[in-house]
């Protein structure tokens, strides 16, 4: 009979503990109103603890996405430049190779002179493409980075 009271008695309290003496005791405190506000307060505190750590989780990966975006048109911008700057290369020296032949040809050093002036010009706005695209990418990264101080 004594054994079927405490069983009844664990499965009504279930937080009902005993010491080794014997005694019984209630592992969950009896909640006091000022407990329940802290506990609120405390629940609240986290809350707001995990949105700012989440924030700033989801502000540093889009600022590492742009960053590696930023660097694949960067390498891109190189490509499209290499082209004018090996054209302008070549032309050069087959403008040297003309000079040195005798008698020299002036309208094929002409036009020789024209194509560096045309590639000379398009490496140039490849140039300046790439500088706006990074002023342009420097000016979302300010727009998306978080206020300083709430790392």
């Amino acid at each position: 009979m004594a054994l079927q009271n405490a069983t009844d008695k664990a499965a009504r309290m279930p937080f009902l503990r005993r010491t080794r003496a014997g005694r019984e005791w209630s592992s969950v405190p009896n909640p006091t109103p000022a407990l329940l506000v802290a506990s609120g307060l405390l629940l609240t505190l986290i809350a707001v603890v995990c949105l700012q750590w989440r924030r700033s989780y989801r502000s540093e990966k889009l600022l590492r996405q742009q960053s590696i975006l930023a660097m694949e048109e960067a390498g891109e911008h190189v490509h499209e430049l290499n082209q004018p700057l090996t054209a302008i290369l070549s032309n050069a020296q087959a403008g040297q190779r003309f000079l040195s032949a005798e008698p020299v040809d002036l309208q094929e050093l002409r036009a020789i002179f024209e194509e560096i002036v045309q590639d000379d010009k398009r490496a140039a706005s490849i140039l300046r493409k790439l500088g706006t695209s990074l002023k342009e990418n420097e000016r979302m990264a300010r727009s998306t980075a978080p206020p300083e101080g709430t790392k």
